[in-house]
């Protein structure tokens, strides 16, 4: 039962080691100075009641984890990479029409379905489609920045805007 015991701790010790090796060699700063203070640590001779101290403090740290990583995911979605495509918007009022990231144009055009379209590609990392514009600026193989105005879109009882942003990896 010892050795197994035995076994299943040296197993994740190699795995702490292997991660602490890949966050050295990351360009993450978080995982920079994570590293940093855990080479701090380990360098230093501890006594006892050191060990004790950290102990301590490291269960009070892991208590108010939770907290962190949420906050960590709501500041990070704040600071989305794609933007919002249309303000709010009310019946019979007309709204400019955004790009949400930069991309090229890949396709202009009116289907049943969504109406008058715009497809932008960006990059290889996403797609995004906007319908039922009203009036469109863009042009197929067009670039266009974030925020750019593509097109306008006007509320009416029975249309909604059509939008659709797709990752592709």
């Amino acid at each position: 039962m010892w050795k197994s015991k035995l076994f299943k701790q040296t197993g994740i010790c190699l795995l702490i080691v292997l991660a602490f090796f890949a966050a050295q060699k990351s360009n993450i700063p978080q995982l920079n100075r994570g590293s940093e203070a855990a080479v701090a640590y380990l360098s230093k001779n501890y006594t006892v009641s050191d060990v004790l101290t950290f102990a301590r403090d490291s269960a009070k740290a892991v208590a108010k984890a939770p907290a962190a990583v949420t906050n960590a995911v709501l500041s990070a979605e704040e600071g989305s990479r794609y933007g919002e495509p249309i303000d709010d918007v009310k019946n019979g009022e007309t709204v400019t029409v955004h790009a949400v990231a930069a991309g090229t144009v890949s396709a202009v055009g009116e289907n049943e379905k969504i109406g008058k379209f715009i497809k932008i590609l960006h990059g290889e990392d996403a797609e995004s489609i906007y319908g039922n514009c009203e009036e469109i600026h863009v042009k197929e193989l067009e670039r266009v920045k974030k925020g750019q105005a593509i097109g306008t879109f006007k509320k009416e009882k029975n249309t909604e805007f059509y939008y659709r942003l797709s990752e592709l990896n």
